[in-house]
């Protein structure tokens, strides 16, 4: 498994019999280039492809590191 990644997609599932949310996840295997350097608890862009193995079916396309996520909501966190 070189040049793969797991991510995991954290997203809220309703449950309509009792009127809340609860928090569910799903990690997908990813294949990364070898351009991206992404580190662990960087936010990733990725797209849909053909398959490339058993179980890997998408492809980084951009990598957001987590201090530029951060910088960047801190400037509107000002208005």
């Amino acid at each position: 498994m070189q040049r793969t990644i797991v991510i995991r997609r954290n997203y809220l599932h309703f449950i309509k019999k009792y009127q809340r949310y609860q928090k569910r996840h799903k990690s997908f295997a990813v294949h990364c280039s070898p351009c991206f350097d992404p580190k662990i608890g960087d936010e990733v862009v990725v797209g849909h492809c053909r398959p490339l193995s058993k179980t890997i079916r998408y492809n980084v396309l951009e990598v957001v590191s987590k201090t530029n996520a951060d910088k960047v909501g801190k400037k509107f966190a000002k208005i």
